[in-house]
């Protein structure tokens, strides 16, 4: 009798200091800017690119979430998929040699578990005997899964050149 009395004491007690505890404040995706996250896409950003240049294929599919809802837009063709966008990264990565680049105009907003880069991008590179130059615009949409961020959508088109950022 007396372990049950100490038990329900016991209960009683840690309930009303659970009661007690503020409630978290809750999180405005609108206004709040998530800067730790901002600063892990921010690398995230760079480190494609790096894997780009080292023509690491494997770390750069890594990159994204490919499955059913992955989706990219690329110079006006209609809406790419999973496979699509893999076989066309990994052919032309493999293909460039000598890739350089500079993103330009980098801002990302985070909304909770989702966020969106967008950024100007100066690339470089030779292909075969041609050296090819583009600028582009670019968004890519991240979810996060496990803590850690993947790329679910790409959209990339060409940057006007009247416009230079």
């Amino acid at each position: 009798m007396k372990n049950l009395l100490l038990f329900s004491s016991l209960l009683a007690l840690t309930l009303f200091l659970v009661q007690c505890q503020p409630a978290p404040t809750p999180k405005d995706i609108i206004n709040d800017q998530f800067p730790e996250d901002q600063a892990a896409i921010t690398l995230i950003l760079d480190d494609i690119y790096k894997s780009a240049q080292a023509k690491d294929l494997e770390k750069l599919a890594s990159f994204h979430l490919y499955g059913p809802k992955f989706s990219d837009f690329k110079d006006g063709l209609p809406r790419g998929n999973a496979e699509q966008n893999k076989q066309s990264e990994q052919a032309v990565f493999s293909a460039v040699s000598n890739l350089e680049y500079d993103l330009r105009d980098v801002k990302v907003d985070v909304f909770g578990d989702v966020a969106v880069a967008t950024f100007h991008g100066y690339f470089e590179g030779d292909m075969g005997e041609n050296h090819i130059t583009m600028q582009l615009q670019g968004t890519l949409v991240f979810a996060k899964t496990d803590k850690t961020w993947k790329i679910v959508h790409e959209h990339f088109s060409p940057l006007n050149p009247a416009n230079p950022i």
